[in-house]
């Protein structure tokens, strides 16, 4: 399994400012990457509340920092951060900064067991929380075709829907779809209008997207815990959100948007940041990495 090489490191590190006595929160704790950083800059002074669902990659964290006496591990879903950060609170007395690493991370992509990638053979299971029921499977075989059509038109933005949609429905009355090679190929042949037709990129790639986000609920948990993180966020303390979809990016600029209206925010990146040449080309995930950042103006 390839080690998973945090994104955009420099700019969470200039909008997040973490200084020695500070609270951080790493919302999406992931192997810890940008957390050992932010513990760096921390020199043994202040916390860090590392919260991560996965507990697959909260045991790469916990072995990853083990070494730093001033972190604590949360097995949860962000989504709860209200209620997490006013425990946090209840403890430290404020929160300075709040960090947000949205999506899949390289290590789901590696481990085919998990479902996330069509690259690599394995059940259709895509969750994040193990613990939770629903898998992409669950969402491929038993979910109306209204319902996959809204998935794949919104949470993958695919040009294909309906036809991709339609085919899968008809399929599945006669075999069910149980692995990502499987679904993957049936995507590509179900589009494809002649031998050797040739795709930019992996006609399932979209599709596995819009697959992701509504097995994981990720919409609806992003805005959660964006809610949260600004009600728990002290004044003066840093809000710093990483995105790698448009559906995602919309979300984080039209709250922040609202709460610079409402005065309780001021916007610190103008337009998101995104990673220059050097950082696409050490590391593909990052090609699609915006960042934007705000600040915490008024207690509310």
């Amino acid at each position: 399994m390839a080690d998973h090489i945090p994104v955009l490191t420099n700019q969470v590190l200039k909008f997040l400012d973490p200084q020695p006595g500070n609270v951080i929160v790493d919302c999406t704790l992931g192997a810890g990457g940008h957390s050992q950083m932010i513990l760096e800059k921390l020199a043994g002074k202040g916390n860090l509340y590392g919260i991560e669902v996965d507990e697959r990659n909260l045991l790469l964290a916990q072995e990853k920092l083990k070494t730093h006496k001033n972190v604590h591990f949360i097995r949860d879903n962000f989504e709860n951060l209200e209620t997490l950060g006013r425990r946090i609170l209840q403890k430290e007395g404020r929160i300075d900064g709040i960090l947000f690493d949205l999506g899949l991370s390289s290590m789901h992509v590696d481990e085919g067991t998990r479902g996330f990638s069509f690259q690599s053979e394995g059940p259709l299971d895509m969750r994040f929380d193990t613990r939770q029921t629903v898998t992409a499977a669950d969402i491929i075989n038993t979910y109306s075709l209204e319902d996959l059509l809204s998935i794949f038109r919104i949470y993958g933005e695919e040009r294909n829907s309906y036809k991709i949609a339609t085919r899968i429905v008809e399929h599945r009355k006669r075999k069910r779809f149980t692995t990502t090679s499987q679904l993957a190929n049936f995507i590509a042949d179900s589009i494809a209008t002649r031998k050797g037709f040739y795709f930019k990129r992996h006609p399932a790639t979209r599709i596995f997207q819009a697959l992701r986000i509504a097995t994981n609920r990720e919409v609806s948990v992003v805005h959660a815990g964006l809610e949260g993180a600004i009600k728990v966020l002290s004044r003066g303390g840093k809000i710093v959100v990483i995105s790698y979809h448009s559906l995602e990016d919309r979300i984080v600029k039209n709250i922040f948007k609202r709460c610079k209206q409402e005065e309780v925010l001021k916007i610190l990146t103008k337009k998101p940041l995104e990673p220059d040449e050097k950082e696409m080309e050490e590391n593909r995930r990052s090609r699609s990495a915006k960042l934007r950042a705000a600040k915490k103006i008024i207690s509310k």
